[in-house]
């Protein structure tokens, strides 16, 4: 466990800081503006991003009793990343500008290089091959700091950029996870097969959830954009990429821990069930507890270093970003705990309360509190879904073990 857990953190973190890097570089050698722009796209290619993923990993990893196979794991993913690309061009079409909608289009396809590889990090994960996924993330990591860098110095052009991101991110995709995890276990790939209807209809309301979920931070930072432009919505980007280090690197630590809880419900164990739940609960409540507080104390100096002393005018955001990453991180790992419990309906409906209350509120925060109002429309909204979700869990739990016991 504690190498699993060492693998795929190390590789999720790299990824996640070299995916922060491009957007201190996209400042330092273009504009707040071009920031702007790259928030946008990385955002907006992460809500469609949703439908192609549909959810799946979580379901995949906790498939104990392998309902589904690797081929049929693997053919859902095609079918949906295609889906996906088409949704969004014809979204990038109302983005407001068409150099934003060029830039969207253009990113998008590092967004399904993502889900195709994640497909197969599922399969090496239930293999316990994780030294695959973090070598994989960590190649694509280097991969696009390097070309970023050099495209945006060489062509002046954001959105060529991205598009030459976009065909590299492939081909790794490609040369490394799908030839690697093929050799580890037999894929055989059917695009017409019923049983892929039935993973998808199963998978819905994970997708929902996951879409629904992008989709509040895809809206607050268009809803700031329209109301503040598109330089407020760079700088407030600027100020909030750091920050998601740190649910990538939560949710880096409670991935390998979701196949043990499906396994412990599928034998039955219960106790061990709720006390590796309230175990990873406490290592994220004191792993948060640890961010804020070198968030308070290294935030204004880290901000500087990496955006110049302009941005030290909106250090104000700083705060309620990392409490809204917080409260997103304990979202997705309640999600996934419902998620080994089957309780996927639930974790849909749940969601689209919370989407409802915060299209309510998201506009009249902005123009109370400005900028942070973008923080505070999400943070209310999803940390009543987290009470929702342990309402549920524990519910589910001793209905289970009711049932169990008769």
């Amino acid at each position: 466990m504690k190498k699993d857990i060492a693998w795929n953190t190390f590789g999720n973190i790299f990824y996640g800081f070299c995916t922060w890097v491009i957007t201190i570089i996209v400042v330092r050698l273009g504009s707040f503006e071009d920031a702007g722009y790259l928030s946008l796209a990385m955002t907006t290619s992460s809500t469609y991003n949703a439908i192609a993923l549909f959810a799946m990993r979580n379901y995949q990893i906790t498939d104990a009793k392998h309902v589904y196979t690797d081929g049929q794991y693997v053919s859902s993913r095609v079918i949906s990343s295609l889906a996906a690309y088409a949704f969004l061009a014809v979204a990038a079409a109302f983005s407001g500008s068409v150099y934003q909608a060029v830039c969207i289009i253009a990113f998008m396809p590092v967004r399904l290089s993502e889900a195709f590889s994640d497909v197969f990090h599922g399969i090496d994960q239930m293999h316990d091959r994780y030294d695959l996924i973090g070598k994989s993330y960590t190649i694509r990591g280097i991969a696009i700091v390097a070309i970023f860098a050099i495209g945006l110095v060489l062509t002046k052009n954001l959105a060529v950029t991205l598009a030459v991101i976009s065909c590299v991110t492939f081909t790794i995709s490609i040369l490394w996870d799908f030839r690697l995890t093929s050799k580890i276990t037999t894929i055989r790939m059917r695009l017409k097969d019923s049983q892929i209807l039935k993973l998808y209809l199963s998978c819905l309301p994970l997708m929902l959830f996951s879409f629904f979920m992008s989709m509040e931070t895809m809206y607050a930072k268009t809803v700031l954009q329209n109301v503040m432009g598109v330089e407020k919505q760079g700088i407030y980007a600027s100020i909030a990429n750091p920050t998601y280090a740190v649910q990538v690197m939560g949710m880096a630590v409670f991935a390998p821990f979701l196949p043990m809880l499906a396994t412990s419900l599928k034998e039955k164990n219960f106790n061990r069930f709720k006390r590796s739940v309230l175990n990873v609960s406490v290592i994220l409540a004191a792993f948060s507890a640890f961010v804020l507080v070198m968030a308070a104390f290294l935030g204004r100096w880290v901000l500087g270093l990496f955006f110049g002393r302009k941005i030290l005018e909106y250090y104000y955001l700083f705060i309620p970003v990392v409490i809204s990453v917080i409260v997103n991180t304990f979202v997705y790992w309640f999600q996934g705990v419902l998620v080994a419990l089957r309780q996927n309906v639930a974790v849909a409906v749940g969601m689209m309360v919370d989407f409802i209350f915060f299209l309510l509120i998201v506009r009249p925060a902005i123009d109370h509190w400005g900028m942070n109002g973008t923080s505070f429309a999400q943070i209310l909204p999803l940390a009543c879904y987290i009470v929702y979700e342990i309402v549920v869990l524990a519910a589910s739990t001793i209905r289970l073990e009711k049932k169990s016991a008769r």
